[in-house]
């Protein structure tokens, strides 16, 4: 009659087969560690022998645990938000009867967002690449398709060579989740990510480095901290005040569109939010500005 009537399996062993279906789902690394990380504590301090077992007053006993333990509110909104999704995932699967995290309040987090880059200061930015060198083409090639397409890091970093569609001026990209989408990439991105595979990427995979689109001098697929050092070199090259980094070009991408009036609707899908509400996070402006610049462009008419 049903999952429900099969063996209960304790709550560790649910937790590590969660784990392994938001890996096969393609969640990044560091989402899977975080809630690997979450739910290893969530287990270790509720000591409740199977997933059944687990009630909403278990639930808000751990988030009064976790303040006592001086937990962030934004540590506190992580964990649960991977508490919630563990829960959903066993109510898909009919392994409760009932979900305890629904209808649990949501902690609010005050959103401290960082600034923009202006774009002039992005303007410097993608100047200081030496273009004169093979790295340099690479980073302005790099730094051109992030300021134009808004991609996160993990997108950035998970590119193949087969993911640009130079003849169509598109890109696909794999999100969180494992969700594809075709973004589209300005003319200035493309042609230096094509000078890039023309001139520089051949090269370097001489020594066979599969597909990956972004390199380093070594052959080898890019990591994330290269990027990361050579983005702080650039920003105190070029004297920019604005902390620099992917993220903060990815909100200059959607910030800049924005003001120049892109339709909001249109920005969402770009960056691969499921709301506009999400957007209106990520922005700090208010959905009825996302609204109103909606209406008054093209699209929304």
């Amino acid at each position: 009659m049903g999952n429900l009537e099969k063996k209960v399996k304790g709550i560790g062993e649910e937790v590590g087969l969660y784990v392994e279906t938001l890996q096969a789902r393609r969640f990044s690394l560091r989402t899977v560690d975080c809630y690997r990380r979450a739910l290893g504590d969530f287990v270790a301090r509720v000591k409740k022998p199977d997933v059944r077992s687990i009630l909403a007053p278990d639930l808000e006993a751990y988030r009064l645990n976790l303040l006592e333990r001086r937990f962030k509110p934004a540590s506190i909104q992580s964990y649960f938000q991977a508490i919630r999704g563990f829960f959903r995932h066993l109510e898909e699967q009919q392994a409760i009867f009932e979900n305890p995290a629904e209808g649990l309040p949501v902690m609010k987090v005050p959103t401290l967002l960082q600034p923009v880059p202006t774009e002039e200061e992005m303007r410097i930015l993608l100047g200081q690449p030496k273009v004169a060198t093979s790295v340099g083409i690479r980073d302005r090639a790099m730094l051109e398709f992030v300021y134009s397409t808004g991609v996160r890091r993990q997108e950035l970093l998970d590119l193949k060579v087969s993911s640009i569609q130079r003849d169509a001026s598109e890109a696909r990209i794999f999100g969180k989740g494992g969700k594809e989408r075709m973004v589209p990439v300005g003319q200035v991105a493309l042609d230096w990510v094509g000078r890039y595979l023309d001139e520089v990427r051949g090269d370097w995979a001489a020594g066979g480095s599969g597909e990956a689109l972004w390199l380093a001098a070594t052959g080898r697929p890019l990591g994330a901290g290269a990027i990361v050092i050579n983005l702080r070199q650039y920003q105190r090259q070029g004297n920019i005040q604005t902390r620099i980094g992917l993220h903060s070009i990815r909100r200059a991408c959607a910030t800049h569109m924005l003001r120049r009036g892109a339709s909001p609707v249109a920005i969402q899908q770009l960056l691969g939010h499921a709301t506009l509400e999400n957007l209106e996070q990520y922005l700090k402006v208010s959905i009825a500005d996302l609204k109103r610049a909606h209406e008054n462009s093209r699209v929304g008419q």
